[in-house]
């Protein structure tokens, strides 16, 4: 995660927060620094004249140190999450992060940072996909910060099946639906490992064919692609991934529809 200097400089009252220098420190040494808060104070950050930082200064120094490192995301969001949860504190937030192409939401009474994906631009379809189809679709789960929905008309991939598994044990709010016939009952995942929904037909009497993914009600998977070993192994298939809060929400829309 990357935020500009800007960013980190109105963040910071948001780490203060009543916090003592020691309490500071504790926070920070958490994420891979070694500091000491002794007599004279915060711990030199190099300061040309030599004195010990303001809280201000110590902050600023350390999260522009973590930026572009993974550590930056944990932090912020274990800071935040010790804030007062109001749509007020939330909206400050936003709109600090947002110009940086990240967001806040409220997810299960907590803070989520959602980063890469908060984009105002016209849709973006990152891109068509022929060959090792899998592989993008497993980086796209690794994506997930909130929620997976899946609706596959034959779902036999354990790969897959796996990950979605891998991030529910990770809070991930992960929930799938399927086409209730033969193919999936004899050879399909163990698909009572998650909540799941069973779909008999589609909505004129034939096959419930679909097969897309949401992530994060940010990013669609979607394509001629079942989550299937055939699909994988021996058929010639296609997926996108798509990087669209608005086409996404049209998805999970549509994932109610069909699980009401």
């Amino acid at each position: 995660m990357k935020i500009s200097p800007y960013a980190i400089e109105q963040l910071v009252k948001y780490f203060i927060n009543g916090r003592t220098g020691k309490e500071l420190v504790t926070i920070f040494n958490k994420y891979g620094f070694r500091d000491k808060y002794d007599d004279l104070g915060l711990p030199d950050i190099g300061k040309k004249n030599g004195q010990r930082p303001s809280k201000t200064q110590y902050i600023e120094h350390h999260l522009n140190l973590m930026s572009e490192k993974n550590d930056l995301r944990e932090i912020l969001t274990n800071v935040f999450n010790t804030l007062e949860k109001s749509d007020v504190i939330l909206g400050e937030l936003n709109g600090i992060l947002n110009p940086e192409k990240y967001g806040i939401i409220k997810s299960n009474h907590d803070y989520v940072i959602q980063g890469g994906i908060v984009d105002n631009r016209r849709p973006v379809v990152n891109e068509a996909h022929f060959q090792d189809i899998q592989n993008k679709i497993l980086a796209a789960l690794d994506l997930a910060q909130v929620s997976i929905r899946v609706v596959m008309a034959w779902f036999t991939n354990e790969t897959l099946f796996n990950k979605l598994l891998e991030k529910a044990k990770e809070g991930i709010d992960v929930q799938i639906a399927i086409f209730d016939d033969g193919i999936n009952k004899k050879h399909g995942v163990e698909i009572s490992k998650l909540p799941h929904f069973l779909i008999k037909r589609g909505q004129r009497g034939g096959l419930m064919h679909n097969k897309f993914c949401v992530v994060d009600n940010q990013v669609v998977i979607t394509g001629s692609y079942n989550w299937s070993d055939n699909a994988e192994f021996r058929n010639d298939e296609n997926v996108t991934v798509e990087m669209d809060p608005a086409q996404a929400t049209k998805y999970s829309v549509e994932f109610r529809r069909l699980t009401q």
